[in-house]
């Protein structure tokens, strides 16, 4: 069998109740190939998606936007991976840009929630990649290796094979 093709949908920071439910009709009306073929996952705002999970056909999964780096705890509007587990969501986004760039989620600590997030039995999409100012300094490549080498790094260091 050929490559399995990925697409994914990150909902970011929008929507409404009224919002999701056009969405997921749409989605839910839409053609798509086996999923031997391509793997479709969604990422909507934590609030909704119990409700996605639940109103979305089964061969579209969900991810959640975020989770903490650790089992939870005293950490106010963070979301743990365990309750990710707990609700069936299979998926996670973790590195995003903006979270690197206005909350200083550094390359070892977005490394870290990879980690912890694999460890505890989620898929993770892994986001990498560089700001404009780093693309017009031709550093590109040295910023998506760093990132790389972080994620990759932290989870060899984690876990025993």
């Amino acid at each position: 069998m050929g490559r399995k093709f990925f697409v994914g949908g990150n909902w970011k920071c929008n929507g409404t109740t009224e919002d999701v439910k056009k969405i997921v009709a749409t989605l839910n009306a839409g053609e798509l190939p086996s999923t031997d073929i391509v793997e479709v996952v969604v990422s909507p705002p934590f609030v909704f998606l119990p409700t996605v999970k639940s109103e979305l056909r089964p061969e579209i999964q969900v991810a959640a936007q975020n989770c903490w780096v650790k089992k939870g705890g005293a950490f106010t509007g963070e979301v743990s991976a365990e309750m990710l587990v707990n609700l069936g969501v299979p998926w996670v986004i973790l590195g995003h840009s903006e979270r690197r760039a206005l909350l200083n989620e550094t390359n070892e600590f977005v490394g870290d929630k990879v980690a912890y997030a694999l460890s505890q039995g989620l898929k993770v999409i892994a986001c990498v990649g560089e700001t404009l100012e780093q693309r017009e300094a031709g550093t590109t490549m040295k910023v998506v290796a760093e990132q790389t080498k972080a994620i990759a790094g932290t989870y060899f260091k984690n876990f025993k094979f």
